[in-house]
């Protein structure tokens, strides 16, 4: 009979085996999905206006790839998303508080208007 120990030490690697691996997007990429509940944050930018950016928090954490090391993201439960396609625009507006499945060209932050470690520039979004 397998002892209490062992016991604990099997459901822990069940558990882990279980749970959904990390995302990695690639800032290489026109066409990086993910998935999660749209919503309009607020913050402010670097001269300290108000901007009420797009935010996508994650179903699961994701992750950035890129040719800089520096533009690279670990691990992030967020994506500030838009759409330079006029049609796009108008669509995310219609989604906020829906979860949703986007695509679309991920980039790191790197300007104070960037208010999630990784933004993303979508082509397409889909109601779940």
């Amino acid at each position: 009979m397998p002892s209490l120990k062992s016991l604990l030490l099997m459901g822990a690697a069940i558990a882990l085996a279980a749970m959904p691996a990390l995302a990695c997007m690639s800032d290489q990429s026109d066409n990086e999905i993910a998935e999660g509940k749209l919503a309009i944050g607020t913050a402010r930018d670097a001269a300290g206006r108000l901007e009420r950016p797009y935010i996508l928090t994650l179903v699961s954490p994701a992750c950035l790839t890129a040719n800089d090391p520096d533009d690279s993201v670990k691990s992030t439960p967020t994506i500030h998303l838009f759409s330079s396609k006029q049609k796009v625009h108008a669509q995310i507006a219609r989604l906020v508080g829906k979860t949703v499945l986007v695509r679309g060209r991920p980039f790191a932050a790197h300007t104070a208007h960037h208010h999630a470690p990784i933004v993303m520039d979508i082509i397409e979004i889909n109601p779940r």
